[in-house]
């Protein structure tokens, strides 16, 4: 943990990652000669004044702090860069490469889940034990505020929990509106999360629950979040083929992922191909 002296150099440390000018993050309430003077350790800001300073970085408090101590959010960023790339070539030995035999720390622990859960996406393997399940179970129902490092967490660890436990997590996720109404980037992750436990619904065939997300995604989606507008699409057949099961429906979305290829899309096609085989 940083002491009040460090706490500036940090803040300028944070503030310039963001792309934030000093005249930034200044306000009615602050000028630009206290953020200096807090910054370069010279003057400690008062508690409001503090808050103010944060709040111009377009962060919350507990988003601030988060990058300062075990779970910082750089970590998670490099953590998934590597993830992620092992996941698009469809790497199994690359994402085992990532777990620790014995991780010592909470967030070692997480992403060692992490990566076996992206292994069990990609061949179907399950690798994840009881203790591991247990453990991510009681880090994300312990937390009263959640976080962006939390959403994250939560949107790549669904196949670790229980399916109602994951319902109620997401209508509680949605029910927090100022942590992504606010934020452009919060809005993003949510969106994301909440495509995730969509398709989670579906390929579990929890086609009701499917349906709760799918209303909020209604209002959450804009024009331009193709992507996800994309996934919902698709899925929505999905869901339609996997409770009537017509084979013109299956058809339908054969040709939806071959046009995902041609788009330049093959990483979004071939992991709902992956996806179809894993959750038959």
């Amino acid at each position: 943990m940083l002491n009040l002296k460090d706490l500036g150099a940090h803040y300028r440390k944070v503030r310039e990652s963001r792309g934030y000018s000093m005249g930034d993050v200044t306000n009615n309430h602050l000028n630009k000669s206290q953020v200096s003077r807090f910054e370069n350790g010279t003057q400690m800001l008062l508690l409001d004044g503090f808050m103010h300073a944060i709040n111009g970085l377009n962060m919350t408090a507990s988003e601030f702090f988060l990058t300062i101590g075990n779970f910082e959010g750089g970590n998670l960023h490099r953590f998934g860069e590597k993830l992620q790339s092992y996941i698009v070539t469809q790497d199994i030995e690359g994402l085992k490469s990532l777990i620790l035999p014995k991780p010592r720390t909470k967030e070692k622990k997480i992403f060692n889940i992490l990566a076996k859960c992206a292994i069990k996406d990609l061949s179907g393997k399950n690798l994840l034990t009881d203790e591991e399940c247990l453990f991510i179970d009681k880090h994300l129902t312990d937390i009263e505020e959640w976080t962006v490092f939390d959403v994250n967490i939560f949107a790549m660890v669904l196949e670790t929990l229980d399916i109602n436990l994951v319902y109620q997590l997401g209508l509680d996720l949605l029910k927090k509106d100022k942590f992504y109404k606010k934020l452009p980037y919060n809005a993003h992750i949510v969106k994301r999360t909440v495509v995730n436990l969509y398709v989670h619904m579906i390929l579990h065939r929890k086609f009701s629950y499917a349906d709760v997300f799918e209303k909020k995604l209604e209002v959450l989606l804009k024009p331009n979040d193709i992507v996800e507008r994309i996934a919902v699409s698709i899925f929505k057949k999905i869901s339609c083929y996997r409770q009537e099961e017509k084979s013109e429906i299956l058809t339908e979305i054969e040709r939806d992922i071959q046009f995902l290829k041609k788009l330049d899309a093959s990483v979004l096609a071939k992991k709902i191909e992956i996806l179809l085989v894993n959750y038959t």
